[in-house]
């Protein structure tokens, strides 16, 4: 399938942290024929290929979840008060449109087969529109905005409909149209980190059929927006030798330091840090070079901010590199990356994989 088509199909899915089961039909026909996947209590899912007699095991992480929001209270009026779950940036949350993921159950009546009604319960499992409430210009001072504890969703409807569909603890995503721009570039909520699945299942596409040194872990970890868990233990599951973590960077832009950002359209990110093996970052940097990729750096002295910094710590262990894609817009409706950079990133993986990864360095 085509990373575009891959990108839409799961970009326009649900699944914000503590959620991702709501992706597990999707990933499970995009790797149809090509891995059998399964998934864990926490929402990870893992799909695995290559030899599995193997001894050595390379684990592949992404992230799957999403940002969005979680309903707290429902007030007499029918607004509907949310809190972020993860990062989400508050300066482009209001007048924003929502959808509001609705578990609740509701009174419906029937006819019966003799004739006579029924009262009955239904699942509801309807999207429900809503706007992020935005207070006019003219009734606020110039320094007022949004705060993450005063964010307000009006759906229109009475407070009792509300109260009938609606209950704590439903998600709430950002509505977001996947629109392709010019050069190969496009742009919706999610690509963060849904651009590293992308580059995924585009690996694992390029290595169907080919016979590979070792095992291959593809890890769609959950909750790294909230706490990265989902990595932590399926690393500590699977005790991989070596990982590498894709995840988005940033992209060039007015205000985002050079040395802190990669150029979009240009190819990827490779991170070099004290947490991270720096035998697999030359490596990365290598077989760019073979696969004539451009890549751009990020030299962290710490931590990366990614998956990477709890997978290393994980039982004894683990090596790792990272690589990431550049990202505009991080955290918001129009998050945009190129199409290019995931093929790049997906390309890399895939004869970092065949190579049997550093097993041999």
């Amino acid at each position: 399938m085509e990373t575009k088509e891959i990108l839409k199909t799961i970009c326009t899915e649900k699944g914000i942290s503590g959620r991702e089961n709501e992706l597990y039909d999707t990933m499970t026909e995009l790797f149809d024929g090509i891995a059998r996947i399964r998934k864990k209590p926490n929402g990870t899912i893992i799909a695995e290929i290559g030899d599995n007699s193997s001894e050595y095991h390379i684990m592949f992480d992404a992230h799957i979840d999403r940002i969005g929001l979680s309903v707290t209270y429902i007030d007499d009026n029918g607004f509907i008060k949310a809190e972020p779950v993860g990062g989400i940036d508050l300066r482009a949350l209001p007048t924003s449109a929502v959808i509001i993921k609705s578990t609740s159950k509701l009174k419906t009546t029937m006819q019966n087969s003799d004739g006579t009604f029924g009262t009955y319960n239904a699942e509801t499992n309807e999207d429900i529109m809503g706007i992020v409430c935005a207070m006019p210009p003219h009734l606020t001072k110039k320094e007022e905005g949004l705060s993450r504890d005063n964010i307000w969703i009006d759906t229109g409807l009475s407070a009792d409909a509300v109260k009938g569909m609606v209950n704590l603890g439903d998600s709430v995503i950002v509505k977001s149209e996947f629109r392709e721009m010019l050069n190969h570039m496009v742009t919706v909520s999610a690509l963060d980190n849904r651009a590293g699945c992308a580059a995924l299942i585009k690996c694992a596409e390029l290595l169907q059929g080919k016979n590979l040194p070792c095992r291959v872990s593809l890890v769609f970890s959950s909750q790294e927006e909230t706490n990265e868990s989902g990595a932590k233990t399926a690393a500590f599951e699977l005790s991989p030798d070596e990982a590498i973590v894709v995840d988005v960077g940033f992209a060039k832009q007015e205000g985002v330091p050079n040395e802190k950002s990669g150029a979009i359209g240009c190819g990827p990110i490779i991170s070099i840090a004290p947490v991270l093996s720096k035998v697999i970052s030359d490596t990365l940097t290598e077989i760019a070079g073979e696969l004539t990729i451009k890549c751009d750096y990020e030299v962290d002295g710490g931590g990366t901010g990614t998956n990477a910094d709890g997978i290393a710590v994980s039982k004894g262990g683990v090596t790792c590199g990272v690589l990431s894609i550049p990202e505009k817009n991080m955290h918001t409706q129009t998050e945009t990356v190129s199409i290019d950079d995931i093929d790049s990133v997906a390309k890399i993986l895939a004869e970092y994989a065949l190579r049997g990864g550093i097993r041999n360095a």
